[in-house]
């Protein structure tokens, strides 16, 4: 039907035009197929120029071929609240473009091993010609970005770009810009601003600087106007660092493919009151330097934490965060979608809750507050959009090879983007091993905690061990994989294949893991007692506790006092599913408690000297054993304990962990 006023159409406009800060032209071309009418693809050209489309709205709510109220209200509720993002799979996606005097792209495309081939392919066709359009390629890969249909637990998006010399003919490509210089402040401009479904774009450059660079100086310049930051611009001499380059890239992306729930337990508090969780390590004296926090106004109203800031960090939590539930006077508050801007994991005993003293203009500590007990913090692995852009001007003939092997590779590393670090599959069973940090620690206890009567004389003297980076599996072998590998399960506490493997010597590990490598391909194998000292008291980020992530035993293990004492016609006497307790620095669970885990070494002396990665004695006669077990008193089970047993012994607090 012909509208018979245009009304609706330039009050249309107008709100999108006045819906935030968009994309403008004094050049709306609004009649598209020129028939007089106002339609839906009039109104697609009108809010593809405003919001920066192309957007396929499809306004015509009840399908009769008009437009009318109904539909125009659809498009200001679209406007207002952004197009909504179809559902699509999560995982990496990823397109390529290679430039000289024409763009050759290979379409954003979902990276997987059905798809990889596809890419190494398009890669092997390219070839090179004269030109270098740089700076139009990155411009093209924004809108790629920009346009692509993402999953909604995207996480990152990025862009690498690979350069070997200037830019040369970006600017006949489009009239906006007069000079390279503002071609280039432009594009710094919109990687800094552009924000794709709120996540910012990540832009790293590799340029080889050789001969073919006249102009170094520039070169450098177009290196860091392309980056989203200086330490993302990488200047590198030959092909062998772009390839070192491009998997360092990778594997910056692949190790940052997670965001994380943060449950925040706390008192609630009158309305209007101002709270702040610090992330980061602060005290009175340094909480208003704060560099990761969250900080809202309560309402008690609602039971809600509104107005909310995140600095230091993004969260899809939004700015008012309702509570999950209310417990008499304390509130729960569920955090998700958290990624700090440093990139590293929150650590839970650094999180504080503070309150705004009007009177004092000053953060005050809440007393009621208490990291130890909140839930553990929950880790989501999540999906990135990667474009990849590759010079392919004719000064790349002799590393033209070069580069497509690099490309391919970078593909390949990101294929796996989307699989967790460290997670093994065997028989349909997974389990997680634990990347470990190298570093030098003071294996054992020094003389005065023997004299207390608090340890035992093998656990001197006190020495100085330094232990090369390994991985330690999360938790203790359940009974699960155990039977996934072996086929049986000698376990005495059946009925929860998550309980912890027992009943297994340390000849019948040996098997295990003999078993566990040929299915794998892997060099799983029982850690050794030094290593497993370190990982027990939490690497390099040790907090320095008596016991595996705390000074307080029944936050982390199953023990005498709620294992054993219980007696054994109680559901909880015997071992218990795995990480159920809080984990370590490490996040590494049931380090104290639950079974003994077996280690590879003879058990022995120690002796004064320092030492790197120890493997204990050559031969002996029992082996060691760590961590103590569900019947063990608090006294041993501690992380610097030793228990030892002879090879061929099985009882029901023995088990193992995997070192690898």
């Amino acid at each position: 039907m012909r509208l018979t006023t245009l009304f609706s159409l330039i009050m249309l406009s107008t709100v999108v035009a006045l819906a935030g800060p968009r994309h403008y032209s004094s050049n709306i071309v609004g009649d598209v197929n020129a028939d007089g009418d106002v339609n839906i693809a009039d109104i697609n050209a009108v809010v593809n120029v405003v919001l920066g489309g192309p957007f396929d709205i499809k306004c015509d709510v009840n399908e009769d071929g008009d437009i009318n109220i109904a539909d125009i209200n659809y498009l200001i509720d679209i406007i207002l609240r952004g197009p909504v993002a179809p559902m699509v799979d999560a995982g990496m996606y990823m397109g390529v473009i290679g430039y000289n005097q024409a763009l050759n792209t290979k379409e954003i495309t979902r990276l997987d091993s059905t798809t990889v081939g596809e890419f190494n392919e398009f890669v092997a066709s390219m070839s090179t010609q004269p030109g270098r359009l740089l700076y139009y390629s990155v411009d093209k890969a924004l809108d790629a970005l920009n346009a692509a249909q993402n999953p909604e637990n995207l996480q990152n998006v990025a862009i690498v770009t690979f350069t070997e010399g200037l830019d040369q003919g970006s600017l006949m490509m489009t009239d906006k810009y007069d000079t390279e210089a503002e071609y280039a402040e432009a594009l710094k401009a919109r990687i800094a601003d552009q924000r794709v479904y709120g996540r910012p774009i990540k832009a790293y450059t590799v340029g080889l600087l050789n001969n073919n660079v006249v102009d170094a100086n520039k070169f450098r310049s177009n290196l860091y106007a392309l980056s989203s930051d200086s330490t993302k611009a990488n200047e590198v001499n030959n092909m062998t660092e772009v390839n070192t380059k491009f998997q360092e890239i990778a594997e910056d992306l692949v190790s940052r493919n997670m965001s994380e729930t943060l449950t925040l337990v706390f008192p609630g508090v009158g309305t209007g009151t101002r709270i702040r969780f610090t992330l980061d390590e602060v005290d009175n004296e340094t909480v208003e330097n704060s560099q990761e926090y969250i900080e809202g106004t309560f309402s008690l109203k609602t039971r809600s934490l509104t107005n909310i800031t995140y600095h230091g960090l993004t969260s899809t939590a939004g700015d008012s965060v309702a509570a999950s539930s209310v417990d008499g006077m304390f509130v729960t508050l569920v955090f998700s979608g958290i990624q700090l801007d440093s990139e590293e994991r929150i650590v839970k005993k650094n999180i504080k809750e503070w309150y705004w003293v009007e009177d004092a203009q000053a953060w005050e500590a809440s007393t009621e507050f208490s990291a130890s007990q909140l839930p553990d913090i929950e880790s989501t692995y999540s999906s990135a959009l990667v474009m990849l852009l590759l010079d392919c001007s004719s000064v790349m003939d002799e590393n033209f090879a070069d580069l497509q092997v690099a490309a391919n590779s970078f593909t390949e590393r990101l294929q796996n983007y989307n699989t967790i670090p460290g997670e093994f599959t065997v028989n349909g069973v997974s389990f997680q091993m634990v990347a470990v940090e190298g570093g030098t620690y003071t294996m054992g206890v020094d003389s005065a905690a023997v004299e207390s009567g608090m340890a035992n004389v093998d656990e001197l003297p006190a020495h100085e061990v330094t232990i090369s980076p390994f991985s330690i599996s999360q938790t203790e072998v359940t009974q699960e994989l155990w039977q996934a590998v072996m086929g049986t399960n000698p376990s005495s506490f059946t009925g929860d294949l998550q309980r912890p493997v027992e009943q297994v010597s340390w000849d019948d590990c040996q098997e295990f893991i003999a078993r566990l490598n040929a299915l794998t391909g892997k060099n799983f194998r029982l850690p050794t007692e030094a290593e497993w000292e370190y990982a027990a008291r939490g690497g390099n980020k040790s907090a320095g506790t008596v016991y595996a992530g705390s000074d307080d035993l029944e936050e982390v293990a199953w023990y005498y006092g709620n294992s054993y004492a219980v007696g054994p016609y109680s559901a909880d006497y015997g071992t218990h599913t795995v990480g159920t307790k809080h984990a370590n620095e490490l996040g590494l669970y049931d380090m104290c408690g639950n079974v003994f885990e077996w280690c590879s070494d003879w058990y022995g002396t120690y002796n004064e000297e320092a030492q790197e990665n120890p493997v204990g004695p050559e031969s002996g006669v029992r082996r060691v054993t760590r961590g103590g077990s569900w019947f063990s008193v608090s006294r041993d089970s501690r992380i610097t304990f030793r228990g030892n047993e002879a090879p061929t012994s099985r009882s029901y607090s023995l088990g193992l962990r995997l070192a690898m």
